[in-house]
């Protein structure tokens, strides 16, 4: 077997590897990996005011969430006030106002009075957290580099808000919002 035989399947090898590495990084999804300095927001407690329906026994129309969330994270605004709103969309078969997945959208007001709005989907995982996944969708935050979180290139978004004892009425519960700005903090 000559020497060219044994180095083209090599060279083939290297060659689709780096056309793979390109296409990853160039991704929104690839963008988002690159960017692992995620910026995490503790809300301690987030009050929790779930919308019913006019007449019980029925499903819960939205839940209505409020806290201040905070960051020790260099570069990234310190605090900022989190609302945001699960619109359910399935519910468990056991309880009419567990929500198992819906939609949201998140408002951020921060410290200096821009704002970050981030639109989400969310599922239950288990009977004690709703895991939220979504991206920035506007947003006139101006903290450096300026700004912070804008809506493009996409910004993802991640948390994990803890799911009230009881979801037919209104508690406070603990959350953690992730923003992954494009070019890390």
């Amino acid at each position: 077997m000559s020497r060219l035989h044994r180095i083209r399947p090599l060279a083939t090898f290297v060659a689709a590897l780096a056309l793979f590495t390109f296409a990853l990084a160039v991704s929104p999804h690839g963008a988002a990996r690159a960017a692992t300095t995620g910026v995490t927001y503790t809300v301690a407690t987030a009050t929790v005011t779930p919308t019913p329906c006019d007449v019980p026994p029925c499903q819960i129309l939205s839940y209505s969430f409020t806290g201040t969330g905070t960051t020790t994270t260099a570069g990234a605004p310190a605090a900022g006030t989190f609302n945001w709103t699960f619109i359910p969309s399935k519910f468990s078969n056991s309880n009419a106002c567990a929500a198992t997945q819906g939609s949201g959208t998140m408002q951020i007001i921060w410290q200096d009075n821009t704002e970050t709005d981030v639109t989400f989907s969310f599922k239950a995982r288990d009977a004690h957290t709703w895991a939220i996944k979504g991206q920035v969708s506007a947003g006139t935050t101006t903290f450096p580099p300026n700004p912070i979180f804008p809506p493009t290139p996409l910004t993802p978004a991640e948390g994990v808000v803890g799911y009230p004892p009881n979801p037919c009425t209104g508690t406070t519960v603990p959350a953690t919002i992730s923003l992954f700005p494009p070019v890390p903090i």
